[in-house]
């Protein structure tokens, strides 16, 4: 199968690591130093998903189709294209011809 190069964005990928402070309180920070670049197909997947039931509001999700298999785990930050808004990634598969990274827009 040929991989199709039309219609691919630019992702960049963070890794998130806790960060604990002296009282203990927890708080995730990206780590720059882990800032992989890749090009990948974004689609959107089409479930009927709701962030919450009070509000309604529906979560934007999208599945990542990236060139290779970059490292990406559960909880990375991943900011693709022009569009500024930050992607968490909620669930990496890796298959033995391709890597399929679902991930949702953060609040």
């Amino acid at each position: 199968m040929r991989r199709l190069v039309r219609g691919q964005v630019p992702v960049r990928a963070v890794k998130v690591r806790m960060l604990v402070s002296r009282t203990g309180a927890l708080s995730q920070v990206e780590s720059p130093e882990t800032e992989q670049s890749f090009r990948a197909q974004v689609r959107p997947i089409d479930q009927r998903a709701w962030r919450d039931p009070v509000s309604l509001r529906t979560l934007e999700r999208r599945l990542v189709l990236p060139q290779g298999f970059p490292d990406i785990a559960q909880g990375d930050h991943l900011y693709m294209g022009t569009d500024a808004r930050c992607f968490r990634c909620t669930e990496a598969r890796s298959y033995p011809l391709h890597m399929e990274i679902e991930v949702e827009a953060m609040p």
